[in-house]
């Protein structure tokens, strides 16, 4: 019992309601839906566009960077024109010296595979010291090749050697995590591609890409950190 009866007499009487919640817009949901198949429909654009550009070869090392471009402007930026920034960056930036950075790495994994498969029979001692050298060599150039791509693709006024000694500088300070995963990329890559050519029509060639930038981006971070500490040390 109230100790002022009187005390709301003259104060209107108004009805309360249980709280309900704000129905959602209808249109949320269509626009979520709408954003999941606009980024779908890049996806397989963007590795259309990229499977085409690397149909005459020698343009692939160039093609992936362009490729490498475009992602990290669409998540960074949010450009959603993907196919537009990879025949903008194929465009603007000089064929034949991304086709040395790039390439060169490309044909030192083609070499290296080709020793492996060579030596791979065994037989004498020698044999085995090559193949293992090989094997090595096949490694090394696979990891590589991820930074080469990744850093190429973002620092085009990289010297070719300044490039190489950076990926393989990486290749090396990263060889207990990233460098065996970059490795298993490719190769996961390489085995699907033999064994259904059909994927490379449906995202394996973008899911490789987006992978290796993912693989590659935390040890190019940390050498960045430490080459701004380094000249402000200095």
């Amino acid at each position: 019992m109230s100790l002022f009866p009187y005390a709301n007499a003259g104060a209107p009487v108004t009805a309360t309601r249980p709280s309900r919640k704000a129905p959602k817009a209808p249109g949320a949901a269509r626009l979520q839906v709408m954003a999941v198949l606009s980024a779908i429909f890049n996806c397989l654009a963007l590795n259309l566009a990229l499977v085409v550009a690397c149909l005459p070869i020698v343009t692939a090392p160039a093609a992936f960077q362009a490729a490498i471009v475009a992602l990290d402007r669409w998540r960074t930026d949010g450009e959603d024109r993907v196919v537009r920034e990879l025949v903008a960056v194929l465009r603007s930036r000089p064929l034949l010296h991304t086709t040395l950075s790039a390439g060169i790495p490309c044909a030192a994994v083609a070499v290296a595979l080709e020793e492996v498969h060579f030596f791979s029979r065994g037989g004498t001692p020698v044999n085995w010291v090559c193949l293992g050298l090989g094997v090595d060599a096949l490694l090394l150039s696979l990891a590589s090749l991820g930074y080469v791509l990744v850093l190429g693709a973002r620092r085009p006024d990289l010297a070719p050697t300044d490039l190489w000694y950076l990926s393989v500088s990486l290749a090396v300070r990263n060889l207990l995590w990233a460098s065996p995963l970059l490795v298993a990329e490719f190769v996961a890559a390489a085995v699907l591609l033999l064994a259904d050519p059909a994927l490379a029509l449906i995202g394996l060639p973008l899911a490789l890409l987006g992978l290796v930038r993912l693989t590659a981006d935390p040890g190019i971070r940390r050498a960045d950190r430490r080459a701004r500490g380094e000249v402000n040390e200095t």
